[in-house]
């Protein structure tokens, strides 16, 4: 009976000792990665926008719930952060328009379709197809690719009702 306390005394100063290391790697960790992210997204933005580099996250309302984060381009427009179900796996891409509802930018950050056929969403092509149209005008979908293609106009639809509210 005594080895079985001493064991579970032992056991648990052990698990005090991991969770506490763990917690103070992790606040170390946090504000590094955090930094990270801000800056990958940064990148992005200003790729869409060139020539800004005043970006703030706005807060937002989507009904949708395709939009994941939007970010206002200081004087130029926004750019929606948009999520959506492809035809296998989900689309993750940047939408970027400007003040007067013109799509000026599109970057595809992830996507894991058919190759050939709906990873095409992520190819030149495509993505300049869209860029330059308003965002309520008739946008074209890729012959064979139509339910990723359709998914990335169900985001920018998405992200032009969020621009609605923000207006």
């Amino acid at each position: 009976m005594k080895k079985i306390i001493h064991l579970t005394v032992f056991l648990a100063l052990v698990s005090a000792l991991a969770g506490g290391i763990l917690g103070y790697v992790n606040a170390l960790t946090s504000p590094i990665i955090e930094e990270q992210k801000i800056a990958a997204v940064k990148a992005s933005l200003q790729a869409i926008f060139t020539g800004t580099n005043d970006f703030k996250e706005i807060s937002f309302e989507d009904a949708s719930g395709d939009v994941i984060n939007a970010y206002e381009a200081v004087g130029a427009g926004y750019a929606f952060n948009v999520e959506v179900q492809g035809y296998k796996d989900v689309i993750r891409f940047i939408v970027g328009i400007d003040n007067s509802g013109k799509i000026v930018g599109l970057e595809v950050n992830y996507v894991n379709d058919t190759p050939g056929l709906g990873s095409k969403v992520a190819e030149p092509e495509f993505i300049n197809s869209i860029v330059g149209k308003q965002v309520d005008a008739s946008l074209d979908v890729i012959s064979g690719a139509t339910i990723s293609s359709n998914a990335v106009m169900k985001g920018i639809d998405s992200a032009a009702a969020v621009l609605g509210t923000l207006k």
